[in-house]
């Protein structure tokens, strides 16, 4: 009942979005000009689930001076809202807070995150949503790797795609990076049923790219790298 209500509560929005202005991407930033509908291909009217990794209990990846994955995550899903958001999409948060889905009576710690991944995906599957997008932040006991890289669940072409997509403009926008979008088992990929990818942002464990990473202004900038995939990828849609 909740999402219905979102839904009507958002047409609004996207009416108003159709008929003013949405966002162009171009090398170096955002323009304006006019939307392009649902219909016609593009990114407004469509209805996006952000998962934000991980969260409450769970911090995820923690790099140097206590930098937590759950907070990163979180502060790019937020930003990634807000454009997606001024670009007439019905925008679905996973969580807008520092916690996780599990029943806060559930103390077994896998039993935990089995439950909150399960009620991750079904909140996209009851929005019956157009895509699905998991943000992480990466972590190796090695601390010279760095990049960002986007995940896909094997022989999915629709959600290799998109990851193509994404990652295209994370290394177009963020700097050096040679990772190309590869197939990932993950579960929320593998249990959703529309396209889904999951952006692994950078490495935590690299110093250099944890400092960028807790900026709010390279926050910035990898929202604004995924939003321009994702717009790159619905206008790529037949």
């Amino acid at each position: 009942m909740r999402v219905w209500f979102l839904r009507a509560q958002h047409l609004a929005w996207w009416v108003l979005g159709c008929l003013t202005l949405g966002i162009y991407l171009g090398t170096g930033g955002l323009w304006a000009v006019p939307a392009a509908t649902g219909a016609g291909g593009g990114i407004s009217g469509r209805t996006i689930v952000l998962d934000a990794g991980h969260g409450g209990i769970d911090p995820g990846a923690v790099g140097p001076g206590g930098v937590l994955e759950k907070d990163i995550t979180l502060a790019i899903a937020r930003e990634l809202e807000r454009l997606l958001s001024r670009a007439a999409v019905f925008v679905i948060m996973v969580r807008h807070g520092d916690y996780d889905l599990a029943d806060s009576s559930e103390m077994q710690l896998l039993n935990r995150k089995r439950q909150d991944l399960e009620r991750r995906v079904r909140i996209a599957e009851e929005a019956q949503a157009d895509l699905y997008l998991s943000i992480h932040a990466n972590y190796f006991p090695s601390p010279v790797w760095s990049g960002a890289q986007t995940f896909y669940y094997e022989n999915q072409e629709a959600s290799a795609a998109l990851a193509r997509a994404i990652q295209g403009e994370l290394v177009r926008r963020l700097g050096p990076n040679t990772r190309t979008a590869k197939a990932g088992n993950y579960r929320v990929l593998r249990d959703t049923s529309m396209p889904a990818a999951l952006v692994e942002v950078g490495f935590l464990s690299n110093p250099r790219e944890a400092e960028l990473l807790a900026d709010p202004v390279y926050q910035k900038k990898v929202a604004e790298a995924i939003f321009a995939g994702l717009y790159r990828y619905f206008q790529e849609q037949p």
